[in-house]
């Protein structure tokens, strides 16, 4: 075994001195690795695409990403994932066919010194589309039924379509565009509101809505039915106390009223009264036409009198 003072005239010649150089060149690189090799995984960091002009992402395996960082516990400490960004760029890719990209260092743009470790995933499928755009009409979505004897009159939508931008392969099967659903239980009176949401289709990543919301105006009437009661007869009205002989030429009418179903079924001709008012008038002049008027029961319009106006003769 040699001494210990031969080992150091050994070490004290060139090539012991090549060997203490190689030891320290290792102790040095041990001792930086340890010191750089600390670790830290950041996740969930969004994955921007770039496509090409006019072109959209219609499908991507992964929207954010997760990924390990190496360096020295400063270097770690300063990590941000809001400064993190994570990019592919896909503007070379010009048709509507998937294709793989493998993620690395180039994909990840950070501040600082520190070191990616790996990727995860390491690699995104992806699949893009042109760019088109398209008009189609408001289609209005209604929930629960309206009371009982209460009907929808007319429904206007402002404006009555919109524009859609986004893939054409999911455009071209888009006919129409559905608004929220509008509540007509209990509904009577009708129904006006601004700025009514639309609702986006399942599939419609990536389409744009101009405008997103639309003017409804719905007019809700009282379910009504009509009818009409021929020949019915026309009785002149006097002022109290006074007494004449007159004749109306017509001296009878055809009534046409509308009303609610029930109302109108069970009406008669005997629930009705024509007359001509003759009490504010003092003369009365042959040919003089004056208006039919009508008295009915509560729940019934008045349509139409044909005639509306009959002549008054005096007779005496």
């Amino acid at each position: 075994m040699k001494s210990p003072r031969k080992i150091l005239e050994y070490l004290g010649t060139r090539n012991g001195l090549r060997i203490v150089s190689a030891v320290a060149a290792v102790a040095v690189w041990y001792a930086i690795r340890t010191a750089t090799s600390n670790s830290t995984l950041v996740t969930d960091i969004p994955l921007a695409i770039q496509p090409p002009a006019d072109w959209s992402v219609v499908d991507s395996s992964a929207k954010t990403i997760d990924v390990a960082f190496l360096g020295t516990r400063d270097d770690l400490r300063y990590l941000n994932r809001e400064l993190i960004k994570a990019t592919v760029d896909a503007r070379a890719q010009q048709n509507n066919q998937s294709f793989t990209v493998v993620l690395g260092p180039a994909n990840v743009n950070t501040f600082g010194n520190a070191r990616i470790d790996f990727i995860r995933p390491a690699t995104v499928t992806l699949r893009l589309d042109r760019e088109i755009t398209k008009q189609v009409p408001v289609k209005v979505e209604t929930q629960n039924l309206l009371p009982d004897g209460y009907e929808i009159e007319k429904t206007v939508v402002t404006p009555a379509a919109v524009v859609l931008s986004g893939p054409a392969q999911i455009l071209d099967g888009v006919e129409t565009v559905s608004t929220v659903p509008v509540d007509l239980d209990g509904r009577i009176r009708s129904i006006n509101k601004r700025r009514l949401p639309l609702v986006p289709g399942e599939n419609f990543a990536g389409v744009k809505l101009d405008p997103t919301a639309v003017t409804l105006d719905v007019a809700i009437v009282e379910r009504s039915i009509s009818t009409r009661f021929p020949d019915l007869p026309i009785l002149p009205m006097l002022a109290p106390g006074r007494a004449a002989r007159i004749d109306l030429e017509p001296d009878v009418a055809t009534l046409t009223v509308k009303g609610r179903p029930e109302l109108i079924n069970a009406l008669a001709a005997e629930d009705i009264r024509l007359f001509v008012d003759l009490s504010e008038l003092d003369g009365l002049k042959t040919g003089q036409a004056l208006p039919v008027r009508a008295v009915l029961p509560n729940g019934v319009i008045l349509v139409r009198t044909e005639p509306a106006s009959v002549e008054a003769v005096r007779k005496d």
